[in-house]
């Protein structure tokens, strides 16, 4: 097996990972194995070294449309994840206000203020 296809193993992996759906349940999951085939992958492009043979030129060439593939589903996979933490901050601080709702209010009413130092 030749150097190029090695990675070009590794990106079809990556592909098929970043293009099936994310669900909550299984989010978790697909991050931690995208992370493992970035790095692998990583790697494996660190390896590559000049010259080509004519047919590991091909196999690159047919790498680039995979990259940009993955790389805008990666994004949208983590603006998904992005959102949701969005949510989830929000929904705490819902609750936090529903357990207290007098906590962000400042009054002065019935204090006494010395204005002297």
């Amino acid at each position: 097996m030749n150097r190029v296809q090695a990675l070009y193993d590794t990106t079809l992996e990556l592909d098929t990972l970043v293009s099936q759906q994310v669900t909550a349940e299984n989010r978790e999951d697909v991050v931690q194995s995208l992370t493992e085939l970035m790095e692998t992958r990583s790697q494996q492009m660190e390896e590559l070294q000049p010259p080509f043979s004519p047919e590991e030129e091909k196999l690159g060439r047919a790498l680039l449309p995979l990259n940009e593939r993955i790389s805008s589903n990666v994004q949208q996979i983590f603006d998904q994840l992005k959102v949701d933490m969005r949510i989830i901050k929000k929904q705490k601080q819902s609750g936090k206000k529903y357990i207290n709702p007098y906590a962000s209010m400042q009054t002065l009413d019935g204090r006494f203020l010395d204005k002297r130092k």
